[in-house]
């Protein structure tokens, strides 16, 4: 149970895009929980060089933490065009460590994820998990299957319709990215949570965000990801959209 934003930008970084989702991480509602917040970490990615790169990542709640405002001064100074993904963390599985802290960075993919997978795939032989995350097993699956194609949607399209086909899950709710693609998906297994496990896409003047909630809102044109829809952004904020369930 998560809350994440992937931004595409073709110029200066929106930085209230970060502000907005560190007021999400502290008062957001948690479905089945007293006390609001994602409280259990964040992590920001983006990409230097075409290779992506941790700007800050921490296992501590992301309103707390005074990493979190260094690594927003990093992120000021990122070359556009390009992606970042964040992500603050309620945990539904594995602890409040470093290791379970999304996005993970794998075979030069990144992958955010809210939800529980609770019937996970096998990992092929060979393959080993560092933490308890079950959104780790699904980074390290996506990656194997772009190390094959090169081609990240592809790479998504086959982990949710061959690896978690009649797999059990409460929410597939993905941001994904290979530096030149951010990639949306949204499933969710009950219609009562589905405002929980929303995905919603803004187009503003000079970036398009995939974001879960907001505080502060978004100046541009804000629409909603339909349940088993695929959204990709190109890094000229070329919008396609497709239906994969």
């Amino acid at each position: 149970m998560c809350r994440m934003v992937g931004v595409v930008f073709r110029d200066e970084f929106p930085m209230g895009t970060l502000n907005d989702l560190r007021h999400v991480a502290e008062t957001g509602v948690v479905p089945d929980e007293v006390e609001r917040g994602h409280r259990d970490g964040w992590g920001v990615v983006s990409f230097m060089e075409g290779s992506p790169r941790y700007v800050g990542r921490s296992p501590r709640p992301m309103h707390l933490d005074p990493s979190f405002d260094s690594a927003l001064r990093d992120v000021h100074r990122l070359k556009a065009p390009n992606i970042l993904i964040a992500h603050a963390r309620a945990a539904s599985k594995g602890g409040a460590k470093m290791e379970n802290t999304h996005p993970f960075v794998k075979g030069g993919v990144v992958l955010a994820h809210n939800g529980t997978v609770r019937s996970l795939p096998e990992l092929p032989k060979g393959m080993v998990q560092k933490g308890e995350s079950d959104s780790e097993v699904l980074a390290m699956l996506l990656a194997q299957r772009f190390d094959r194609t090169k081609d990240i949607g592809h790479a998504l399209r086959a982990l949710v319709v061959e690896d978690l086909e009649g797999k059990d899950f409460s929410a597939l709710i993905l941001l994904v990215s290979d530096g030149r693609t951010l990639l949306g998906y949204r499933d969710y297994e009950r219609d009562d949570r589905a405002s929980y496990y929303d995905l919603r896409i803004a187009r503003c003047r000079n970036y398009v965000a995939l974001f879960q909630e907001s505080f502060m809102g978004y100046s541009g044109s804000v629409s909603s990801v339909k349940k088993g829809e695929l959204v990709s952004v190109g890094l000229d904020l070329t919008v396609k959209s497709e239906m994969l369930l």
